[in-house]
């Protein structure tokens, strides 16, 4: 019962990396100075950053090895033409010519990724190839050629799931080609690149460590009238409203695409709207153009109360704190009113001629377990049945006995290191404060004195999917994390003591996250003769 009165908090993006420091390495056999050093520390304006330029020819001399140790996030930006100075003579020539070069570029990278990762445990970001700066499309016109985007392919392919791979092609098609190159930087410095092409790379740098450490906001609050659809339900009623294929309705139906696609990668999704509940409840149930369902939704309030107050409803029942929310709305007035009341919540004009660029606050994750997604909504969707239940029940105890709670716990599976990296990532109250990458976690459970659990819940109504995770090395508890769907359970006291009776514990790790500061005491309580390492 320790925490089953309190609600997980989550740390405001602003302020969410937990490092006060971070050291990144560059890599490169291209001229990338002055400007990507000034505007990398610009983005990550929130910590103190160290960055070393590193030439590609030279990363593997003793030198730059004993850096890679103590790197944080590693740059690796090669140039074809650096590489290959003759290779726009062989575009279209000689296609043998070509897959050597295919093959010699993915052996290259293949060695350099390799090496890297045997010094070093960082996260590692490849920018990758391009071919717009060649001037072959003069005399051939702009036709699609395979060999640059073969190298890229393949060398996604090898990277997939293990490091990051940013499209420079489409960095360069966002600011213009003819804003990316500095012919003279090229020629006089071997710095083909303009500052505006660095500066681009530099942001979405930033936007990739971000997705890597979870940093993100992870609720969506929509209002429904000319933001899911298009007019005034109360007053054109649901055979009127606008929403289609067509039209002004396709604006609406493709935003609820998109917000299908936050749903799909972890974003909780809940509605706050003036309206009778019974209608708005009936187009997403009946109208057939609607792409959002029902079940996609955490929570409706919907009502005809002012919005602050529905927005802090929602809060309290999903247990999300209102600097991780977004919300979403048609109307200036609405908006300013929210900004004014609840500061903490993150308010987006809607507009049918919006940039989604709005939405960059949210930095998710390419893989998302969709069973656990759906296991989150439903927990959030069956909450007012376990409060109905537990209304019946003067004694707690038997409250837990009628939910019929079922836990698992057992050794980690590949398959689940994403979720329990995300788990790690996002959980700020019932944890030990330890976060983890993905890559992190397969480097760390290579070791024999390292075992990682995972804890699986389900109740009387519904599965919780992967909620926990443990981790011991050797006799130290070195990663305690439990979501806020768990709490109220007695779940926490279950976990502890399953590593009192399998591991005899002496000495635990904590990070503080800024609201997990009650985990101390309850280290304590429970491992009396351990040492708490703060």
């Amino acid at each position: 019962m320790f925490f089953c009165k309190l609600a997980e908090l989550e740390l405001n993006i602003e302020m969410s990396i937990s490092d006060n420091f971070i050291q990144i390495d560059i890599i490169s056999n291209i001229t990338i100075e002055p400007y990507l050093k000034l505007l990398l520390q610009s983005v990550f304006n929130d910590i103190d950053t160290k960055i070393h330029y590193i030439p590609y020819s030279e990363y593997n001399e003793n030198e730059y090895r004993n850096i890679f140790l103590d790197s944080n996030l590693i740059v690796i930006w090669l140039n074809i033409e650096e590489l290959f100075p003759n290779i726009s003579n062989c575009m279209d020539l000689d296609s043998e010519l070509q897959h050597k070069i295919i093959d010699e570029t993915i052996g290259l990278c293949g060695k350099l990724n390799d090496n890297i990762a045997k010094t070093s445990n960082a996260h590692i970001h490849w920018i990758s190839f391009e071919d717009y700066s060649f001037q072959n499309s003069v005399v051939l016109g702009h036709m699609y050629n395979m060999l640059i985007n073969t190298i890229n392919l393949k060398l996604a392919e090898m990277l997939y799931l293990k490091e990051t791979f940013i499209d420079l092609k489409y960095l360069i098609a966002e600011i213009g080609i003819a804003n990316a190159y500095d012919n003279k930087g090229k020629y006089r410095w071997n710095a083909p690149y303009s500052k505006a092409l660095i500066e681009s790379v530099a942001k979405e740098i930033y936007k990739q460590h971000l997705i890597n450490k979870g940093i993100t906001k992870k609720c969506l609050v929509l209002d429904c009238d000319n933001v899911l659809w298009g007019g005034i339900l109360s007053e054109d009623r649901i055979e009127n409203i606008k929403l289609g294929k067509y039209g002004i309705g396709k604006v609406y139906q493709d935003f609820q695409r998109f917000v299908l696609y936050l749903y799909y990668h972890g974003v909780i999704l809940a509605v706050c709207s003036k309206n009778d509940l019974e209608d708005v409840l009936m187009v997403f149930q009946e109208h057939n153009e609607m792409i959002l369902r029902p079940e996609h939704i955490a929570c409706f309030q919907v009502n005809w109360d002012d919005k602050p107050n529905n927005i802090k409803k929602i809060s309290e029942k999903l247990n999300i704190s209102l600097c991780s929310m977004v919300f979403v709305d048609d109307t200036s007035i609405e908006i300013k009113v929210v900004k004014e009341v609840l500061p903490d919540v993150s308010t987006i004009l809607f507009n049918r001629d919006m940039k989604y660029e709005l939405f960059s606050c949210f930095n998710l994750h390419k893989s998302v377990s969709i069973v656990e997604v759906k296991n989150r909504i439903e927990t959030y969707q069956t909450d007012k049945d376990r409060e109905t239940l537990k209304s019946k029940y003067e004694d707690y105890a038997d409250y837990i006995k009628e939910l019929k709670i079922k836990m698992e716990i057992r050794e980690a599976r590949p398959i689940e290191y994403s979720r329990i990296s995300e788990l790690t990532q996002r959980t700020n109250k019932c944890t030990n404060g330890r976060r983890y990458t993905v890559a992190e976690i397969k480097e760390r459970v290579i070791y024999d004195e390292v075992k990682l659990y995972s804890i699986s819940v389900s109740d009387l109504f519904s599965e919780l999917g992967i909620v926990g995770a443990i981790e011991i090395e050797g006799n130290t508890l070195t990663l305690f994390s439990l979501s806020c769907r768990a709490l109220g359970r007695e779940i926490e006291k279950k976990m502890l003591d399953y590593v009192s009776e399998k591991y005899k514990i002496n000495s635990i790790e904590y990070h503080s996250t800024g609201k997990n500061e009650a985990m101390i005491a309850l280290f304590n309580e429970n491992f009396p003769n351990a040492t708490v390492t703060i």
